[in-house]
């Protein structure tokens, strides 16, 4: 009996052995699945989603680094507003001033880096991609739609009140 057990056990050790080789070569000659193109459907075109869209500023011709440039002007300017903001030495108005030159030197350098009709077909293309309901200007989440440290912006020259009525002032009455 010892002789048929050893065969009986050689036999499973080259079955297991030759079924290990043959997973082994199954995997190894398992095709690769292609993505195929979509069907085109009798009732029209199917929309796709593309796998990578150019980005906008290379659509408008406008260098990666020109880009990362405007990108770390942006910031920049963000850290000098927060600064201005957190003087607490400054009056509102003294903040604006500041904060409006802050702006103006950033744009005047931004400006420099890409020419009108670059911004013009960047903005073009980014509003396209939104399908026009594009991120508005200002300072989205800053001062909850008031100034850029949270207060009331100035009173421009605002609705006039209706006729009849005493119009009020903006300074107290000096006594």
């Amino acid at each position: 009996m010892s002789h048929r057990t050893l065969l009986l056990g050689v036999w499973l050790l080259v079955i297991a052995t030759l079924a290990a080789i043959g997973n082994e070569a199954a995997a190894q000659t398992t095709p690769v699945r292609v993505q195929q193109p979509a069907p085109i459907h009798p009732g029209g075109p199917v929309q796709r989603v593309h796998p990578r869209q150019m980005p906008c500023w290379e659509v408008a011709g406008i260098s990666k680094g020109a880009m990362d440039q405007r990108r770390a002007i942006q910031q920049r300017t963000r850290a000098e507003v927060e600064a201005v903001c957190a003087e607490t030495s400054l009056t509102p108005q003294q903040r604006q001033q500041k904060i409006r030159q802050i702006h103006e030197q950033s744009k005047h350098e931004m400006d420099a880096l890409v020419t009108p009709q670059q911004m013009e077909e960047l903005k073009s293309c980014q509003m396209s991609r939104s399908h026009g309901g594009g991120q508005g200007g200002g300072h989205p989440g800053v001062g909850g739609g008031h100034g850029p440290c949270g207060e009331m912006p100035p009173a421009k020259s605002g609705p006039k009140p209706p006729s009849g009525s005493k119009p009020e002032t903006a300074e107290p009455d000096e006594d």
